[in-house]
């Protein structure tokens, strides 16, 4: 089954009577997802800007720190989207589980790094599995004749060659949209901080 597990699903309120419920279950949402395959905000989407409009691409979330708003993934040096947050770091964050019918909205700031303190530590705590995919020979999105030419090669590959290609991104956000839908009444709210200080309130669904 998708989403989640029965327990969690059972820690959720099945109706949503203040603000601070709803904030307090997209936090949760997205503490679970870290490691939670079977949560749908392990994998969510991300929007930037290019020369050729908004792109969105899916991401896995590697971490997510509470207190200050931030939510990690990372991406290959090489990946169109780098330069684009490198050019404008405005980015949206969007995930929805049917199985809870929950969408989760975020807009903030995103934050490259790359051969840093922050990569080191990241890199250190990555799966072999997922340190190959940062060892494909050209750029992930060229225009290629033959896929099996870049194909990997795991046995004959110095995984931490693919360390050159790997980056961080840190998402920030300031504001933050629930939206649960149930037949009775669906519930919405915005949260957005300013200077660290929070507004919340209910918007029409």
């Amino acid at each position: 089954m998708l989403g989640y597990t029965t327990t969690i699903m059972q820690d959720l309120p099945s109706h949503y009577d203040s603000l601070e419920q709803t904030l307090q279950s997209a936090e949760s949402i997205l503490e679970d997802a870290i490691r939670n395959a079977k949560n749908l905000f392990h994998t969510p989407v991300i929007s930037s800007h290019s020369a050729e409009g908004i792109q969105t691409r899916t991401v896995v979330l590697r971490d997510f720190i509470k207190d200050s708003r931030i939510i990690r993934f990372h991406t290959d040096l090489r990946s169109p989207k780098v330069a684009e947050l490198q050019a404008n770091p405005a980015a949206t964050m969007q995930g929805y589980d049917p199985s809870i019918k929950i969408q989760l909205r975020m807009l903030g700031l995103a934050e490259v790094h790359h051969r840093d303190a922050v990569t080191e530590a990241a890199w250190a705590e990555t799966r072999e599995m997922s340190k190959e995919c940062y060892s494909v020979a050209d750029a992930p999105g060229l225009s290629i004749d033959d896929p099996n030419a870049f194909d990997i090669d795991a046995k004959n590959l110095d995984l931490e060659l693919g360390y050159a290609n790997f980056c961080v991104v840190l998402f920030q956000f300031d504001s933050l949209e629930f939206l649960h839908l149930k037949g009775s009444g669906h519930r919405r709210a915005k949260h957005v901080w300013l200077n660290n200080d929070l507004s919340s309130s209910w918007l029409i669904p």
